[in-house]
């Protein structure tokens, strides 16, 4: 049996339910359990940190925030990692993306605020942190990711789009809820991790990570253990160790925590 000394989990589509609701209750009495037999946990997400601590405010024994699709890392207060995408890069990519993309909307995720021109048809209920600007190359922060919402019928196209026409600047994932989150090259869920462990006593071998998007393909290859949701798009099962029984509006997380560690 795979030694876990860390879960790591996506949010919404696999610990959230379809309402981004989750069992407060159960979750904190297995994160206690966890506790006891010196297990960390981690929520990994493409969500910006504010949005996370918002959300998990009933859950404070949390250890470890991977945000912004491991763009950024924080361990108990403390920041272990961040990755920002070089401005000129950020002011190309929104020409790139306005131009050869028939966008929904867009918006920016800076260590300050997020940031978007407009407010119709983006996510609001990811942006508690939102600031209106009339323009987006025009914003002075330090940016960690783009996030492009599109029609749900053109999420892969305009995915391999940036890809394989960018991929040596930036790194494109579906994250659900009809968006594309944007990183610079190179990051993505996984390379969080891989810092995170760097200043830990154990390594990728000794996580479990639970995912359901290709923004969690990553850490369910990379990982000891990696966990595909029931409901999770084909390309991550087929990348995972193992599926839940249930989905995730059946506890599918918190089922598989519990055959697993026999709570």
């Amino acid at each position: 049996m795979t030694d876990i000394k860390l879960i790591a989990t996506d949010i919404d589509g696999t610990l959230f339910d379809s309402d981004k609701n989750y069992n407060v209750k159960r979750f904190n009495d297995y994160l206690e359990k966890l506790h006891h037999q010196n297990i960390d946990f981690a929520v990994a997400s493409g969500n910006n940190l504010d949005h996370l601590k918002r959300i998990f405010a009933d859950s404070p024994n949390i250890d470890i925030f991977i945000a912004e699709n491991g763009a950024q890392v924080i361990n108990k207060q403390a920041v272990l990692f961040e990755q920002f995408i070089p401005n000129d890069l950020v002011v190309k990519m929104i020409n790139v993306l306005r131009a050869n993309l028939q966008l929904d909307s867009m918006s920016l995720s800076g260590k300050k605020a997020s940031y978007s021109e407009s407010l119709e048809n983006l996510p609001l209920y990811h942006m508690g942190n939102l600031v209106k600007v009339d323009d987006l190359t025009a914003v002075k922060d330090d940016i960690f990711k783009f996030n492009i919402q599109l029609p749900a019928d053109d999420l892969p196209t305009a995915e391999d789009f940036i890809n394989d026409n960018y991929g040596d600047l930036v790194h494109a994932a579906a994250s659900g809820f009809g968006s594309i989150d944007i990183m610079s090259s190179g990051v993505n869920k996984s390379v969080g991790l891989h810092h995170l462990t760097k200043k830990l006593p154990y390594d990728l071998n000794n996580v479990m990570t639970f995912g359901d998007n290709t923004n969690d393909l990553e850490m369910i290859q990379d990982a000891g253990l990696g966990v595909a949701m029931l409901n999770s798009k084909q390309q991550v099962k087929d990348a995972a160790d193992l599926i839940t029984k249930t989905d995730n509006n059946h506890d599918g997380v918190l089922n598989t925590i519990q055959d697993f560690f026999n709570f």
